[in-house]
């Protein structure tokens, strides 16, 4: 009997755990409507600012291959020059596919950037595609940084994509089609040692995308906010440069990137609709533990499910970064006291003479 009762409670609890989930997938469906996927690029004008290397060339290479008319956006010409070069030797583009350059400076502010990307579409057609690529890092801890700096990277990786995006929403909402892609990046999913400004304006950005994604709904135009990891980019190289100590053990646990991967990934991943474009499990498990925006029924379920555990998880490895942080304090602490005495040995030595 008592087993009997067991088993019709576990069914109970079964059948309304089915019914739940389906219920919300439901609610997800309506309340987003229903979302479209590509499986090429061909005759589609795809955009990208920041796209003379790194990140930004690997997404235009892989836009180009999947038959985009491709734009690609920078200030050095001679380095726009051989990004196309380059796609156009490696793809062979097909007699109607177009790869072109612009120069411009994405941080020139808004009325700049509409003249640019309305002579772009004069040349090539509607965007249907804007990849936010344009960013640089500038490390330190935050009271150590010039306000100078601080600005200049606000100007660039939030004001730098939100011109951009603000000026195709309109038209992409008229037409009823289009993709806007931020890149961002894993530092705008937690808060790291060294990325204090840096990370501040990424997590800007993320709050621009996740807001933009709920004023689009209803529409065929989508979102993708991508959070990529440490990369091995030209502006990589330059991080490194002002990148603190601490930095670079934390982040440097999580591995060095390909950007053809990376920009890859990201193209696929708007192509799919896909809110949220993370790589590897450390950006799978911040996704899970972070992202509030509603991208599918399965991304709901899986958070519902392993929220708890990947909190735990993240635990330890948030204790470990302040194991390094306390590490580098108290090296910091002792190094002074060395030389202090130091001083005062020699300085004792100076008088007995």
């Amino acid at each position: 009997m008592e087993i009997e009762i067991c088993w019709c409670t576990i069914t109970f609890a079964v059948l309304i755990f089915i019914i739940g989930f389906y219920y919300i997938g439901y609610l997800i469906k309506v309340s987003m409507g229903p979302k479209r996927s590509f499986k090429d690029l061909k005759n589609k004008h795809v955009v990208i600012t920041g796209g003379s290397s790194g990140i930004g060339k690997a997404s235009a290479l892989e836009a180009a291959k999947l038959g985009a008319n491709v734009t690609i956006i920078g200030r050095d010409v001679q380095r726009l020059k051989n990004a196309v070069n380059e796609i156009i030797q490696k793809v062979a583009p097909a007699n109607n596919q177009n790869i072109q350059y612009v120069a411009l400076d994405i941080t020139s502010g808004y009325d700049s950037v509409e003249k640019c990307f309305s002579n772009i579409e004069a040349t090539l057609g509607p965007i249907f595609m804007l990849i936010n690529c344009a960013g640089m890092c500038i490390c330190g801890v935050f009271e150590d940084m010039k306000a100078d700096d601080v600005k200049h990277m606000m100007d660039l990786n939030f004001f730098g994509t939100a011109d951009p995006t603000k000026y195709v929403l309109s038209a992409m909402k008229k037409r009823n089609e289009g993709r806007i892609v931020f890149v961002t990046t894993e530092a705008a999913l937690m808060g790291i040692y060294g990325y204090s400004a840096y990370g501040a304006s990424k997590w800007a950005v993320r709050g621009l995308a996740e807001a933009i994604n709920m004023e689009a709904i209803g529409t065929n135009v989508q979102v993708t906010l991508a959070f990529p990891p440490d990369t091995e980019t030209p502006g990589f190289e330059k991080e490194e440069l002002t990148k603190p100590t601490v930095t670079k053990l934390i982040s440097g646990s999580g591995g060095l990137w390909k950007p053809d991967d990376v920009g890859k990934k990201i193209v696929h991943d708007a192509m799919a609709g896909k809110l949220y474009s993370t790589f590897g499990s450390t950006g799978k498990m911040l996704e899970i533990l972070n992202c509030n925006g509603i991208s599918s029924i399965w991304q709901v379920l899986t958070q519902c499910v392993f929220m708890g555990g990947l909190r735990f998880i993240m635990v330890f490895v948030l204790t470990n970064f302040y194991a390094i942080v306390n590490n580098d304090l108290a090296e910091k602490l002792i190094s002074p006291n060395v030389k202090v005495e130091e001083n005062t040995c020699t300085e004792e030595k100076n008088k007995d003479k």
